[in-house]
């Protein structure tokens, strides 16, 4: 069946942007990726699609790519809920999801934009079920794996925060209604991570600061006197994701000043352990 679908994919072509042709697109994907279709395989194929680089699968274009970034998605949840505690493939299945969210970058749409919401959500839930406890496991035999992976989380993360301020100025109720749960998942999904490292002992490479405010397209807004004064009203800075940050090298740069660094002393693998949100 994942065979014919390919075929139907390879010969489908409309130049029609009609809701039902979409919806037959997503299924088709829907089944190859149900019946031996790689993850890793369809991802490449939405990337050229949003990198206008060219899909070997004429069917995928822009205007199917809404319906099949949803389906990619609802997959990807579905596969970390069934296989979250495979450590062999949970690098990748983060490497995706990093990859789903910066398509965001690159296209402006708005039901892209609440799959990405949801995505947020449900994958990190997910993660936090099925895979936090495993990597808990590895710290002390495989710790650099575990910060490979939570540095790999890092960024999609620290983005989805963009995406929940950006969808705020929308007033679009579709977008807005996911927020709150989604700002509730990422404040717990960077608790978890404080209380796995404080567990081991590496609670010198988690540190909380200030997340700036960026657009969809990752740049900063430069006055954010308004955002800043909505934070103060939801309460505790601390117990709001926009307040949490983390040292960190990696290629976004958006690590703001330090507030609380705890237990410099930490040792072995800590000390060279740099993770946090």
């Amino acid at each position: 069946f994942g065979t014919n679908a390919v075929i139907f994919l390879e010969a489908v072509v409309s130049t029609q942007s009609t809701g039902k042709h979409a919806e037959g697109v997503g299924f088709l994907v829907g089944c190859l990726l149900e019946h031996g279709g790689e993850m890793a395989e369809m991802v490449g194929e939405l990337r050229a699609v949003v990198e206008k680089t060219g899909s070997s699968l004429p069917s995928l274009s822009r205007a199917t790519l809404p319906v099949v970034y949803k389906v990619v998605s609802e997959r990807l949840v579905k596969e970390v809920r069934e296989n979250g505690e495979d450590v062999t493939v949970l690098a990748d299945y983060v490497a995706h999801f990093a990859t789903l969210i910066s398509f965001l970058k690159l296209i402006n749409s708005r039901p892209m934009l609440r799959t990405a919401l949801s995505l947020g959500q449900r994958f990190l839930d997910a993660f936090l079920a099925k895979s936090l406890p495993i990597l808990s496991g590895m710290m002390k035999e495989q710790w650099m794996d575990v910060q490979i992976i939570l540095k790999k989380l890092q960024t999609p993360t620290r983005y989805l925060h963009h995406v929940t301020g950006y969808s705020k100025q929308m007033r679009d109720i579709a977008l807005t209604a996911k927020v709150p749960p989604l700002k509730k998942t990422l404040e717990h999904f960077v608790l978890k991570v404080k209380a796995m490292l404080a567990a081991h002992g590496c609670t010198a490479a988690f540190w909380l600061g200030n997340l700036k405010q960026r657009n969809l397209k990752g740049e900063e807004i430069l006055s954010q006197q308004a955002p800043q004064e909505e934070e103060e009203e939801v309460g505790d800075g601390a117990s709001d994701i926009s307040e949490l940050s983390v040292d960190t090298e990696d290629e976004e740069g958006e690590q703001e000043e330090e507030a609380d660094e705890m237990n410099p002393d930490a040792e072995s693998y800590s000390d060279s352990m740099s993770i946090g949100y």
